[in-house]
């Protein structure tokens, strides 16, 4: 009787260890069913924005791909939306491809997203210029809709264009970033009236929390 004891005891003991064994299972499947963070450790990840609320915008995610990292915030339901977004047009084409064809292509893109950034920024300038000069800024719904150009602590050109007064579409700010990386800020949000200014006021406090210094 003795020794049934003995082993029914056993035997409980090993069904609770057995038990407790497989909630550990369940939390590791559970921990490893969450994503990982695709900028952790990413040679952009010094640079990017604080994941948190920026001037009332909730972070909601970040994701990194080989030469680029975007970061989204706003509200889940869409009221507020935003997004960054950092591109290394001098990043070296990944090596597998180093002495292929999609090596020449991933370079060619590069250069091309480069050149054109630098084009549009120069030509968002002379537009502002020549709509002052002309008296022509009622086109855009008065100067405050005209392009900003602004620049960054280091002197890097940044633009901001805002679609025209009455009109639907997202705000830019776009910047050429040590004559390398591609910074680009978008929201269709309209805060105080959504004009050129106003917009830049919302986008360029957020290129000041970046760490853009710290890239090489």
């Amino acid at each position: 009787m003795k020794r049934s004891l003995i082993l029914l005891s056993a035997l409980m003991i090993g069904a609770t260890l057995h038990g407790c064994g497989g909630g550990d299972d369940k939390a590791k499947a559970a921990k490893a069913a969450v994503p990982a963070d695709s900028c952790t450790g990413h040679p952009l990840e010094v640079a990017l924005p604080p994941q948190k609320t920026l001037y009332g915008y909730p972070f909601i995610s970040r994701k990194c791909g080989y030469n680029d990292a975007t970061l989204v915030y706003g509200n889940a339901d869409g009221s507020l939306h935003l997004e960054v977004s950092l591109v290394d047009t001098g990043m070296p084409a990944p090596a597998q491809d180093a002495n292929r064809a999609q090596a020449i292509a991933y370079r060619d893109a590069q250069n091309k997203l480069r050149d054109m950034t630098h084009s549009s920024l120069t030509l968002l300038n002379k537009t502002r210029e020549t709509a002052l000069q002309n008296g022509t800024a009622d086109k855009f719904g008065g100067e405050d809709y005209l392009p900003v150009i602004d620049t960054t602590r280091m002197g890097d050109p940044l633009g901001v264009v805002a679609p025209a007064k009455g009109d639907t579409g997202d705000a830019t700010l776009t910047g050429l970033i040590k004559g390398r990386y591609v910074l680009t800020i978008t929201s269709p949000d309209k805060p105080n009236g959504g004009n050129t200014q106003a917009m830049r006021q919302l986008f360029v406090p957020i290129v000041e929390q970046m760490k853009l210094t710290a890239l090489p």
